[in-house]
C-alpha cells in the first residue's frame, strides 16, 4: 500500500486508502491531529489550513506572479502578461524558496518514510537518526522537470524563435514529468532513476529540507500513527490478538535487599527500583506490581532475565555495596498465565465457596 506525504508551515499530511491525515501546531504551539476521509471537503480543509498558516511574503510572491499571468489578460492595458505556462515553473519552482519552518516539517516528513520498522514516539532518537533523503519526493519532479525543460528547449530552439521553443519546452516537460512519475520503479528506467536521484538528495539535502526539531518529529509521527489507527486499525487489532496468542508470560516475585546501608528502612531504595521499571516498561512490554513485601513483574521469561538483570543494579548504583536479591519465578507451559488472571481465579473461588 502506497502512502503518501506533504508538509506545509505547520505541520505534516499523509494519505493512504482514502483517508488524510493531519497534525499541526496551531498559533500557541499546541499540537493538534485529524484523520478524515479524502474528498472534496477535507482537501478544501487542508487547502485552507496550509494557506492560512502560510507566511505573508511567500502568499504574496504566490499571488503576484498569478496576478501577472491573469489580470493583464483581463484588462486592456496593451500586455498580454506572463505566459501561462509562467503557472508552471511556479509550481515547481516554489521548492528552491520554501519558508525554513516548512523545511524541518518536509524533513521531518522525510525521516518517517526513511525509518524501518514501528513509528511512534518511544522511538523517536531513532527516528531523529534516519535520513533526511525521500526516494519518493516531489524534488525529483521537480529535477526531472527542469532538465527536460533545458533539454526540449535547446533541441527545438534550433529550427524555432526562442519564445516558441521555451513554450513547447515548458508545456512538454510537463508530460515527461507525468511520464516519469507513472513508470520511474520499472527496471528499464532505472537507468533514469540513476540520473535523477543524486540531484534530487543533493537539493532534498541542501535547499528543500531542514534538520527537524523534536516538536517536528513529534507532529510528524503523530500524522502517520493516526492515518495508521484508520487504514490499519483492523489488522493492528487482529495482530496485537495473536502476539498475545502466542506469547506465554511468566511471572517473577521479586524482593531486591540492600544489605549495610546504616538505615532499616529501604523505600528509597524502592523508589529507585520503580523508577528503573518505568523506564523498562514500555522497552520491554511487561507488567509490574508493588506490593507491601515484593514487587510482581508479568513478562516473557528472556525478557523477565534481562529486567531482572537491569534492577539487579539500582541498589549499587544509589550507593549499596550488598544486596540480596530473592527471585521466585513462576512459568506455566500449558496455557497463558498473567497476574490479572491468576487473581481473578482465586477470587471467582472465594465467591463460589461463600455461595
Amino acid at each position: 500500500m502506497r502512502i503518501s506525504g506533504m508538509s506545509f508551515q505547520a505541520g505534516v499530511f499523509f494519505t493512504a486508502k482514502g483517508f488524510l491525515s493531519c497534525a499541526f501546531h496551531d498559533g500557541n504551539g499546541k499540537l493538534n491531529s485529524w484523520v478524515k476521509p479524502l474528498n472534496g471537503k477535507t482537501l478544501l480543509q487542508a487547502f485552507m489550513l496550509s494557506l492560512t498558516t502560510t507566511p505573508f511574503w511567500f502568499k504574496s510572491l504566490l499571488l503576484s506572479v498569478v496576478a501577472f499571468v491573469l489580470v493583464p489578460k483581463i484588462l486592456p492595458i496593451g500586455w498580454n502578461g506572463l505566459p501561462y505556462y509562467a503557472l508552471i515553473y511556479l509550481l515547481f519552482g516554489t521548492h528552491f524558496i520554501f519558508p525554513s519552518t516548512l523545511k524541518q516539517y518536509h524533513g521531518a516528513e522525510h525521516k518517517i518514510f526513511s525509518m524501518k520498522g514501528r513509528i511512534n514516539k518511544h522511538r523517536l532518537s531513532r527516528i531523529r537518526k534516519a535520513s533526511i533523503r525521500n526516494r519518493g519526493c516531489s524534488t525529483s519532479l521537480v529535477v526531472v522537470y527542469f532538465l527536460s525543460a533545458i533539454v526540449i528547449l535547446l533541441g527545438y530552439w534550433i529550427f524555432f524563435p526562442f519564445s516558441k521553443s521555451l513554450a513547447i519546452a515548458s508545456y512538454g516537460a510537463v508530460l515527461v514529468v507525468a511520464i516519469y512519475h507513472l513508470f520511474h520503479r520499472s527496471a528499464k528506467m532505472a537507468w533514469v532513476e540513476r540520473l535523477i536521484l543524486p540531484l534530487s538528495y543533493w537539493l532534498q539535502t541542501k535547499l528543500t529540507t531542514k534538520e527537524p526539531e523534536r516538536k517536528h518529529l513529534l507532529c510528524a509521527i503523530e500524522s502517520y500513527q493516526k492515518l495508521g489507527y484508520q487504514v490499519f486499525s483492523d489488522a493492528l487489532i487482529d495482530r496485537k490478538i495473536e502476539r498475545r496468542r502466542r506469547k506465554k508470560m511468566a511471572i517473577a516475585d521479586v524482593t531486591i535487599i540492600p544489605v549495610g546501608t546504616g538505615t532499616p528502612s529501604v523505600s528509597s531504595y524502592v523508589v529507585e527500583v520503580h523508577k528503573r521499571l518505568q523506564k523498562l516498561e514500555t522497552e520491554y512490554s511487561l507488567k509490574y506490581q508493588l506490593t507491601p513485601m515484593s514487587t510482581l513483574i508479568e513478562a516473557e521469561v528472556p525478557t523477565l532475565y534481562k529486567v531482572l538483570e537491569e534492577l539487579h543494579k539500582v541498589p549499587f548504583e544509589h550507593g549499596a555495596e550488598r544486596v540480596a536479591l530473592n527471585i521466585r519465578i513462576d512459568d506455566r507451559r500449558d496455557q497463558s498465565s498473567s497476574l490479572e488472571k491468576k487473581l481473578k481465579t482465586v477470587n471467582d473461588q472465594l465467591k463460589d465457596s461463600r455461595n
